[in-house]
């Protein structure tokens, strides 16, 4: 008890931090159902947490249990309201070409032509409740603008089922980016008619397409697409290689822009303010300086938010920035945990299926990260500080920096590693080169440049620019040639990553020595990875596909018209380990035969001597002998992908994508028979 009380007191002001852990567990919780739950589950949750709230209030430990409570229940509340208010999934496209009539929303610039989004859609005179996007053949220069109507031709596809059990769900993805279908045209589009009025988002969206026009009319696309992504949001113009380079480089943190970007317009409007009204004796003595520098630093933040698409990551940043110049207008300090806290609550209570995706994840650990590894820190950088050589401040200088890019890598790795299956174990080195050069030379000359455009000077700033993103591209490029530059690992179980979340939060929470106990967590976490083992056998959702481990390696059996993209996703199931086509001279009968597994061609070849049979035919029923587990096309088509394990005491172990997906409104339906 003395203990306990102890450790409260040395707490104290720390367990709100709890509050968007259990938010954010309520969340995942949510996701992690089988079937989705009645809408009014969440509103007696909330009902129930608030009255134990208000039973709980005059003990601090049942209030606090109780807010923990209501913290959860808003978080699932407020999903399965986002859910709801979600249009459904498109019931049917024909197949075939369709007609596609309907206002654009949006033109992107792709490296071999551009791509529109059309905004209540119609097909063959059918009204679509989803966005479709629509990429268009590549000679066509039809000019487009933000809400003219269009008509084109084209070939639409639903999104695909995941690749594996448990891969990655585009489905998902595409339902709360309210996507329905996504195709090619099959000709020229047809301006129906110009845009009448705009509202402030479509002028917005024009702004931003003619910013990146004028870029790539002045640089190369090998900068000119950095430079729009930096300056405009849009990242679909960049060349595929030299994306793969930043990525395999440890960098594409730089092309998704996020709370660096946002960071470091802020401080050059936060520092070049401040300089200017200090520079007269009235304004630097008697107006509040520092406080009307943050308040500008914070408008131009969510000006550059603005002009970059206003994305996840960086209004997350600018809910952080918010809550800085908060800070600094009252003299409070200005980077806190419960500002990020706060930040995350606002983030989760908007958007709650962020907390699931790759930006939410990498973003706020690696703050989380920055923000107690400094904490921690800062009495060796306080001593560290007093040097006043020049050599001293250039070894601060970069030893800051090696310290923040080994903070913030090493928190966001495992999240990398669970949602793209690869890190990158050279990224402190590459953001040693890149961060400086991004903070110092490109973004500064790139704000110039757009102060410049209306006055079409934008190449005095533009090619300067371009020349500061060479060196970076240089650099992800070299980089990305070195030895073992990106690491194909296997995927990460839930429950890993979930104690791995949970450790970090743990050790990042407390004050007192119990916070140690979060690196338990996380070295659990690398035990429940280690021991994880990958699946004998995968079939395609379409069966075209069929992976089977043996003890000479991974061997494939692939039909006409498989998927490359699949495949390519099975890559790291076995750690990016080579597939070898299976030899037709090495089965009998076109049978083959792998140790317990069994692929056949028809119900011909079935074997009652093998305990799996697979098929990528319909075998109807012929192959059902006692024991035996038998998946063909039917069997795909009625659940999706399947992994099958084959246990040492020969006990077979069956995982579909239904079993993993469930009934859910962003899952389309399954066949019933």
């Amino acid at each position: 008890m003395a203990f306990w009380s102890a450790w409260v007191e040395a707490e104290l002001g720390r367990f709100v931090l709890l509050l968007p852990v259990a938010m954010g567990a309520a969340i995942l919780g949510y996701f992690s159902l089988p079937a989705e739950p009645p809408l009014w589950l969440g509103c007696v949750f909330v009902a129930g947490a608030g009255a134990a709230l208000a039973a709980g209030w005059w003990r601090l430990d049942t209030r606090f249990a109780a807010l923990l409570l209501l913290a959860a229940a808003l978080g699932f509340c407020r999903v399965q309201w986002r859910t709801a208010e979600m249009p459904p999934l498109l019931d049917s496209l024909a197949r075939g070409a369709v007609v596609v009539q309907g206002p654009v929303q949006a033109v992107d610039i792709l490296p071999n032509g551009r791509r529109v989004t059309l905004a209540d859609p119609v097909t063959n005179g059918m009204p679509q409740p989803r966005d479709i996007r629509i990429k268009l053949s590549a000679g066509d220069a039809t000019v487009l603008a933000p809400g003219d109507i269009v008509a084109v031709r084209a070939l639409l596809f639903k999104p695909d089922r995941p690749a594996y059990p448990g891969g990655w769900d585009s489905g998902r993805d595409a339902f709360f980016a309210n996507l329905g279908a996504s195709g090619f045209a099959l000709g020229g589009v047809t301006l129906v008619r110009a845009a009448s009025g705009q509202s402030f988002a479509m002028r917005l969206r024009g702004l931003r397409e003619a910013i990146a026009r004028n870029i790539l009319q002045t640089l190369p696309i090998a900068t000119g697409s950095i430079a729009v992504t930096l300056l405009t949001g849009f990242q679909q113009n960049i060349p595929p290689a030299e994306h793969q380079n930043f990525i395999a480089a440890g960098l594409a943190h730089l092309l998704a822009v996020a709370g660096l970007h946002v960071g470091i317009v802020m401080g050059l409007f936060f520092a070049l303010t401040r300089f200017i009204l200090s520079r007269w004796e009235r304004t630097a003595l008697h107006w509040p300086v520092k406080s009307i520098a943050a308040a500008v630093a914070l408008l131009a933040g969510i000006g550059y938010a603005a002009l970059t698409g206003a994305h996840l990551p960086i209004l997350r940043s600018l809910a952080m920035a918010s809550l800085v110049t908060l800070g600094i207008a009252a003299g409070r300090r200005a980077i806190s945990l419960r500002g990020l806290a706060i930040a995350a609550m606002v983030i989760m209570l908007t958007t709650p299926e962020a907390v699931i995706g790759v930006s939410f994840q990498m973003s706020f650990s690696a703050v989380l990260a920055l923000i107690c590894g400094y904490a921690a820190a800062r009495n060796l950088f306080a001593r560290l500080h007093e040097a006043t050589g020049p050599a001293s401040r250039a070894a601060l200088h970069f030893g800051g920096l090696f310290y923040t890019s080994l903070l913030a890598g090493a928190a966001s790795m495992p999240f990398a590693a669970f949602q793209f299956q690869q890190i990158q174990p050279y990224w402190i080195f590459a953001n040693l080169i890149a961060v400086p050069v991004t903070a110092l030379w490109v973004l500064p000359l790139g704000l110039a440049a757009l102060a410049l455009m209306p006055l079409h000077a934008a190449a005095l700033a533009l090619i300067p620019m371009g020349w500061g993103i060479a060196v970076i591209v240089a650099c992800a490029n070299a980089i990305a040639t070195w030895p073992d530059a990106m690491l194909r690992v296997t995927p990460m179980p839930a429950a890993s990553i979930l104690l791995y979340a949970a450790g970090l939060a743990w050790l990042c929470i407390w004050r007192s020595k119990v916070s140690f106990l979060g690196l338990g967590f996380m070295a659990l976490a690398l035990a429940v990875y280690a021991g994880a083992r990958p699946p004998d056998a995968l079939v395609s959702p379409d069966a075209k596909l069929i992976a089977v481990r043996t003890e000479h390696g991974f061997l494939v059996l692939r039909q006409k018209k498989a998927s490359n993209f699949v495949l390519a996703q099975w890559q790291p199931v076995w750690a990016g380990a080579p597939f070898t086509p299976v030899d037709p001279a090495s089965c009998t009968q076109n049978a083959c035969q792998f140790g317990a597994i069994l692929v056949v061609p028809d119900a011909a070849a079935c074997s009652e001597t093998a305990a799996v049979i697979l098929s990528p035919e319909p075998l109807r029923d012929a192959c059902d002998g006692e024991g035996q587990v038998v998946i063909d096309r039917f069997s795909v088509w009625r659940e999706g992908a399947i992994a099958v394990w084959v246990q040492k005491t020969g006990k077979i172990r069956v995982l579909s994508d239904k079993d993993v997906q469930g009934a859910r409104p962003w899952v389309p339906a399954w066949p019933d028979w």
